[in-house]
């Protein structure tokens, strides 16, 4: 019989909120690294007021729940797991993730939601969180993040895909939450 709930851990944009505009990621990073240059695993952080602006009206793509979340809560009631919500969004989008929550009735979810609120690198921010926490399993759907993450912690690292990005090889890769809830490791014999 089962002891203690599996700890996971769920990014927030593209895992638990279905995001559209995550299609253009793949293309993105393929023009960043090869035409730009940039080989550094780094994310744009917007300085002023009118980038602010702008980045909030993005984040706003993130608009329904994804695919998974009616299973999330059942594996949540049912105590199977204890689930940790660790965004790399930066401290100005704060109320707006939680005014996301609340509208979906997904607030007190969570055992805790983690967010960047020193406005860290979203990558450097989940490896420390991931650290602190010590889930068994962290669900990312960044690319660049899952391969920066992977092997730098005992955490299993989950990606969920898109449709750019989908032939790309990893062991532990899904098209969408439900899919990746569905894998988690059992704690029953």
């Amino acid at each position: 019989m089962r002891t203690k709930p599996i700890r996971i851990g769920l990014d927030f944009d593209g895992v638990v909120a279905y995001n559209p505009f995550r299609v253009v990621r793949a293309p993105w990073a393929y023009f960043k690294r090869n035409i730009l240059g940039i080989k550094k695993l780094t994310f744009f952080y917007p300085q002023n007021a009118r980038q602010r602006i702008f980045w909030k009206i993005l984040h706003q793509s993130s608009m329904f729940p994804a695919n998974g979340v009616d299973h999330l809560r059942a594996l949540i009631t049912s105590k199977e797991i204890e689930v940790y919500l660790i965004t790399g969004r930066y401290g100005f989008l704060r109320d707006h993730l939680y005014q996301w929550l609340d509208r979906h009735e997904m607030s007190k979810l969570f055992h805790d939601i983690v967010i960047n609120k020193k406005d860290e690198q979203p990558h450097i921010f989940k490896e420390k969180a991931i650290k602190k926490i010590k889930p068994a399993v962290f669900v990312e759907d960044n690319l660049d993040i899952v391969e920066y993450l992977n092997g730098r912690t005992p955490t299993k690292i989950y990606w969920i895909y898109n449709i750019t990005d989908r032939f790309h090889p990893y062991p532990y890769k899904f098209p969408y939450l439900l899919k990746a809830l569905k894998a988690l490791p059992k704690l029953s014999p």
